[in-house]
């Protein structure tokens, strides 16, 4: 019985010893393909970084609308094609838990001006800026990307693959920071002066009250460049920047042509089921729960579905054509407020605006 008990405890024991050296087996791999992994990442990183330019503010590289902000950078840390630096560029920004309403702009007007061979600058942040960047390379338009760390430490995480995308893709990554600079929170508040600073104009998609956006709009009016922002009901949270900002003189915008108007560009304008249908980035993260088409309403059903804020000023359509200023006086509403009522109910497809500011019901 002894002998019978003393082989049991063997064969247990053995059994053990081999379980252990399987899971021993198993975590040296883990650690292996980790360790290759980050290898793999850092020798990419490597390589990237051996290819940063640094262009000083004496440089005649470095971009001369940076030379007339406060306080520019006196030196640019930038990797890809750094003469996109001094060709015409637009900043689209926005708040990084953008909606769908946002996120539609946003690629529709990042197409437009991208395709009129201008590029388009952002953050590197998730949300709007992301949209911006990935809808500005379709059909080989170009992006410019200013980031408030060193090349080390790209921020967020996320966003390392967008990134790569863009040097891929013939764009442009910037810093004022040296490649080591970790990620300090502190910093992007004064990234945005660059954002700024890069552009002839800044388009603000989406603002929360005191937003990143919000500040980077606030460099381009003291840069004395103009400012552009969608319009949002007085409801929308993530629309209060945009609103305020129209409010202290922010040019509304609806379609990327009216851009024109004020900065000489010749961009055309082209709708969002061929930007999403057309372009060559179709990534289901993008479209899939994140952009829908509204559907085309009927004359006839837009009257029981609009909705209440926008039903005074459209029940006054119903009787005749109006311009803005009349329609304020009728209502006895600023006109600040009609205003942005008009441009809304123009993107929903409920109005349509003619010559003189005046706007009659969409048939």
């Amino acid at each position: 019985m002894k002998n019978i008990k003393q082989l049991k405890n063997i064969k247990q024991t053995k059994n053990i010893k081999q379980i252990e050296n399987k899971k021993q087996t198993k975590n040296i791999k883990q650690i292996e393909n980790i360790k290759q992994i980050k290898n793999i990442k850092q020798t990419k990183n490597k390589k990237q970084i051996q290819k940063i330019q640094q262009i000083k503010y004496t440089d005649k590289r470095y971009p001369e609308t940076l030379k007339k902000i406060k306080n520019p950078p006196q030196k640019l840390y930038v990797i890809g094609d750094a003469t996109l630096l001094n060709k015409q560029s637009i900043a689209i920004v926005g708040s990084r838990k953008a909606s769908e309403y946002g996120k539609k702009y946003t690629a529709l007007f990042s197409n437009n001006i991208a395709n009129s061979n201008i590029a388009v600058v952002s953050g590197l942040a998730l949300g709007i800026d992301s949209m911006a960047h990935k809808y500005s390379m379709e059909e080989q338009g170009k992006t410019i990307a200013v980031i408030a760390s060193g090349f080390e430490h790209i921020y967020p995480n996320e966003n390392i693959p967008l990134y790569q995308e863009i040097i891929k893709n013939g764009g442009c990554i910037v810093s004022e920071y040296p490649p080591e600079t970790k990620i300090d929170m502190k910093l992007f508040p004064k990234r945005n002066r660059i954002i700024a600073g890069l552009s002839m104009a800044v388009i603000v998609i989406e603002a929360k009250y005191r937003s990143g956006s919000s500040i980077t709009a606030k460099y381009a009016l003291e840069q004395k460049k103009q400012v552009f922002c969608l319009p949002h009901s007085i409801e929308d949270k993530n629309g209060v920047g945009c609103n305020n900002l129209i409010k202290k003189g922010a040019k509304l915008i609806a379609k990327a042509s009216e851009l024109n108007k004020y900065l000489g560009t010749k961009i055309e304008d082209s709708n969002i089921e061929e930007v999403l249908t057309e372009g060559r980035i179709t990534s289901p993260n993008i479209i899939k729960n994140q952009i829908s088409l509204k559907p085309k309403v009927k004359k006839e059903k837009i009257q029981t579905t609009i909705e209440k804020e926008y039903q005074p000023i459209y029940n006054l359509l119903l009787k005749k054509v109006m311009t803005n200023n009349e329609i304020a006086k009728k209502l006895e509403w600023p006109i600040s407020q009609v205003n942005q009522m008009l441009t809304m109910m123009e993107i929903k497809g409920y109005i349509t605006s003619m010559a003189g500011n005046e706007f009659k019901i969409k048939e």
